[in-house]
């Protein structure tokens, strides 16, 4: 009779963690957004930065005004 006991026990507690487990609120995820800015290299230095930042003049990419000159 005590191993019944036993058996009965360990299986509410499993399923009492799986309960648990199961509706207890997410804490604090951190979904980041996968980025839209594709990132090109600069044509002078080879630096990647994305590609709203860079200047782009006769289909070359630069990184800096100094890079542009």
């Amino acid at each position: 009779m005590g191993i019944i006991k036993l058996i009965f026990v360990a299986l509410l507690v499993f399923v009492g963690f799986f309960l648990l487990k199961k509706f207890r609120k997410p804490v604090n995820t951190i979904v980041q957004q996968p980025s839209t800015n594709k990132m090109v290299a600069c044509s002078v230095c080879n630096t990647h930065i994305p590609e709203n930042e860079a200047i782009i003049q006769n289909g070359r990419i630069y990184c800096s005004k100094e890079h542009l000159e």
